[in-house]
């Protein structure tokens, strides 16, 4: 089973569709002596649909963000953010999880975790961190909300009058600079196999006939529109500085992005970030005392300013720093 679980994982975060990989591993199976292979229990495959599903719905809802924001395409930024937060990731319980990190082309600044492991960032939060060690803090925090499977649970504890309201939300007015974007629409089949594997997995609930698209639709409301309940977000905080930490990052590297959001939160585009989650003085207030707790000052990590800082570089310059003089532009982290 966990072989099963295993390639389809690590085949979306590779960018396969989850046909595909459900098809390979098939076709695998086929070509072993059925005999000696033990049928999964009625529980294994709800597990397995479930997987399925997931994946699926993370895929959609992925698709559609970058739909809207755009995609930053670059080979070796992109290779670095899915080195970092894959080896962060594998600090925590879910070593076993593959993610595939995207760069949205983006000013906002804000990161999103879709089910299955696909994580966005955008270039503005991109640009507000100083070293890796605050890049691993927000991969971490995103992969905390992966793991612990937050918008899946959330999403099935909802009946279906609030799906059907956050179905909607994620369809509201965009911002203007994004409107264009809007046009061009991912393409999902909805008859899949896994839609309706779904569909018995939800049998459940109140939302028995919830459709892959149907559920990528509300996710994507709440990731915009209205967030996730504030107490998971607070344990994504918590949960990524202590992968960060792990990992070997400097403890203090979150709050100091998040203190930074706070001091620059008049000319920065936080609208979304904003809505979606609780005010950063406040998630910066939490993680200080989970700090204290953990006698951070105790601990040494790295903050890797110097790879960071050549990868950042990667990204071109933004509207507000090319109508700047050369001298006002925010300098380079300082220190390793």
């Amino acid at each position: 089973m966990k072989k099963v679980l295993f390639t389809i994982t690590l085949l979306a975060a590779a960018g396969f569709s989850i046909a595909a990989a459900v098809a390979e591993t098939e076709s695998k199976s086929s070509s072993v002596d059925e005999t000696a292979a033990p049928q999964l229990s009625k529980e294994e495959e709800r597990k397995l649909a479930e997987f399925r599903a997931e994946l699926d719905i993370g895929r959609n809802m992925a698709g559609r963000l970058v739909a809207y924001y755009g995609e930053f395409n670059d080979e070796p930024l992109n290779g670095y953010l899915n080195l970092v937060g894959n080896y962060v990731a594998q600090q925590g319980p879910f070593a076993d999880r593959r993610y595939m990190v995207k760069l949205l082309n983006s000013e906002s600044v804000n990161a999103f975790a879709c089910p299955g492991g696909y994580i966005l960032v955008t270039m503005g939060a991109l640009r507000q961190a100083e070293n890796e060690a605050e890049l691993a803090a927000i991969l971490g925090h995103e992969s905390a909300h992966v793991g612990n499977r937050h918008m899946m649970k959330t999403l099935l504890s909802m009946d279906k009058e609030k799906l059907d309201q956050a179905a909607k939300a994620s369809g509201s007015k965009p911002d203007p600079s994004m409107a264009s974007r809007i046009r061009k629409r991912v393409q999902v089949t909805e008859q899949s196999e896994t839609a309706k594997t779904l569909a018995r997995y939800l049998g459940s609930t109140s939302v028995a006939g919830l459709s892959i698209i149907a559920a990528a639709k509300a996710g994507l409301g709440l990731i915009l529109e209205k967030g996730l309940d504030h107490k998971l977000e607070f344990e994504a905080d918590q949960e990524g500085v202590k992968y960060a930490i792990a990992a070997g990052y400097d403890p203090k590297a979150l709050s100091n992005f998040l203190g930074r959001l706070v001091a620059r939160q008049k000319v920065l585009n936080t609208k979304t970030l904003e809505k979606t989650h609780p005010k950063p003085a406040e998630r910066r207030a939490r993680v200080d005392q989970l700090l204290l707790q953990i006698k951070a000052d105790t601990i040494s990590g790295a903050k890797g300013v110097v790879r960071f800082a050549s990868m950042q570089q990667r990204m071109p310059a933004s509207l507000s720093e090319k109508t700047l003089p050369k001298t006002a532009k925010p300098e380079a982290a300082k220190g390793k």
